[in-house]
């Protein structure tokens, strides 16, 4: 069965469920059996919060996403506000996701002149092969880049530009990169004079 017909059923499934739930809070507050009503939906708004939360469709959900990914990152713990986001991906798996997230002047000025830490032990071997490095780019590493700031034929406008800027980024001094390669590429940039943490997953 194509899996774009599975997700359907599944959406049509849940919503269904969601509607005979309601119906039955409505039901129970007809009959006047309120301390079950209220019971119902607690849960119904608590699990309302969960799966929102998880799918960061709730609101902040993905800038505490961010925080902690970054956090594990750079070794620092910083909130930063998205600049831009781009998500995509196919049914076996492959894909491409970009997060362009903007720090505060104060992050800036720590990572313009971050501790010894920062360069020794962070991203650790689970987030990365090559620890924070300054840019630009090693040679070595070129493909990676590339591979990281994809422009297929379908893309237009915004991606694009922000494609051209990370390799702008990545190819002047004052900025930080890292990387790992497992499956896909996770390309990272830090950069203080921009006031930007990227993250970068290409899958394929």
């Amino acid at each position: 069965m194509d899996i774009y017909l599975i997700i359907l059923l599944v959406i049509l499934g849940l919503a269904a469920g969601l509607i005979f739930w309601v119906y039955k809070l409505f039901r129970l507050y007809k009959s006047g059996r309120k301390k079950s009503f209220a019971v119902q939906v607690s849960v119904l708004i608590a699990l309302t919060i969960f799966v929102t939360w998880q799918l960061q469709i709730f609101p902040l959900s993905k800038n505490f996403y961010i925080k902690e990914q970054t956090t594990r990152l750079s070794g620092k713990e910083f909130w930063s506000w998205e600049e831009f986001d781009y998500d995509k991906w196919g049914v076996r798996g492959e894909g491409y996701t970009l997060y362009i997230y903007k720090f505060n002047q104060a992050t800036s000025e720590y990572f313009m002149k971050p501790d010894s830490t920062f360069f020794s032990n962070f991203p650790s071997q689970d987030f990365a092969d090559i620890k924070w490095t300054p840019t630009p780019v090693n040679a070595r590493h070129a493909d990676i880049l590339t591979f990281a700031t994809p422009e297929y034929a379908g893309w237009s406008g915004e991606i694009v530009r922000r494609q051209s800027f990370i390799r702008e980024i990545a190819n002047r001094k004052g900025s930080y990169y890292a990387y790992r390669q497992r499956g896909g590429t996770d390309f990272y940039i830090i950069s203080p004079e921009d006031r930007l943490v990227i993250l970068i997953n290409h899958n394929m």
